[in-house]
């Protein structure tokens, strides 16, 4: 059954999520959407008894690296898996997953150009 109350959209962002009182764990950020994020965990844990993080994501812009903050609200989670939902529904988190979103395709059609380049300058 599906639970989600917002569209998603797939993505591939670094995110660092930080707990208070506790290590940092770091992941990526699977899917997004104007109310919540899931995220993969490749490094780390999080508390069982953990309901609040602070969410740190890291998007190449092409000539600098972004960082941008946003309050969540832990929905499930096992030991590699996270859903979170944003606390905050205001227009600076909407603007954030903006500049997530943008960059995101942005960084894939450069990546997809530069292996077009690559490919057509090979001898055949």
């Amino acid at each position: 059954m599906e639970r989600r109350k917002a569209r998603r959209s797939q993505i591939q962002v670094d995110i660092e999520i930080a707990h208070p009182g506790s290590n940092r764990c770091r992941g990526l950020a699977d899917n997004i959407s104007r109310t919540g994020v899931s995220v993969t965990l490749h490094e780390g844990t999080l508390p069982s008894a953990q309901r609040s993080v602070i969410l740190n994501f890291r998007v190449w812009t092409g000539n600098e690296t972004l960082y941008r903050k946003v309050y969540a609200r832990v929905m499930r989670y096992d030991q590699t898996q996270v859903a979170l939902e944003f606390a905050e529904h205001d227009f600076i988190t909407e603007a954030i997953i903006q500049d997530l979103m943008f960059y995101q395709s942005r960084t894939r059609r450069q990546e997809d150009l530069e292996r077009a380049d690559n490919q057509s300058s090979k001898p055949g």
